[in-house]
């Protein structure tokens, strides 16, 4: 069983993160966004991860902490700060993410996407947003999956 941190009870305050390491069907870069791969069998349908799409994904739940160029195991957060997770333009702090329109990136979460925000985009650091950086700070919002 994992330990569970509580902030500030080692005089240290930080923010708690969840990893999970499962198999990845293809290529991802660090900071991409993944979703289920429900096509693959390799574990289990369900137990194989993929980069995000194109196309609003409801399994969108985490961001590759490394980077792969074929299949294999791979880290993901699947909850807490995450400092390097790559975004489209035009998002906000505070405002809710979804993965719906550029592979690997997250984008603001409309009202009318059907489904739930993946996580909130804290800050970019002093960076600019866009997918092509990778010092974005969101919140991964921890779905309960794994």
């Amino acid at each position: 069983m994992a330990i569970h941190k509580i902030d500030g009870v080692d005089g240290t305050n930080n923010f708690p993160k969840k990893f999970v390491t499962l198999y990845c069907t293809g290529a991802v870069t660090k900071g991409d966004w993944v979703v289920l791969d429900l096509s693959d069998t390799t574990n289990g349908r369900g137990a194989s991860v993929k980069k995000s799409g194109t196309s609003l994904d409801p399994t969108a739940f985490g961001v590759a902490t490394e980077t792969k160029t074929a299949a294999g195991n791979l880290v993901v957060q699947t909850a807490g700060l995450c400092t390097f997770a790559l975004l489209t333009s035009g998002v906000s702090p505070g405002e809710p993410l979804v993965c719906d329109t550029t592979a690997g990136a997250a984008s603001l979460f409309d009202a009318g996407d059907a489904a739930s925000p993946c996580g909130i985009y804290i800050s970019d650091d002093g960076a600019s947003d866009g997918v092509a950086t990778a010092t974005n700070r969101v919140m991964i919002t921890d779905q309960g999956y794994f």
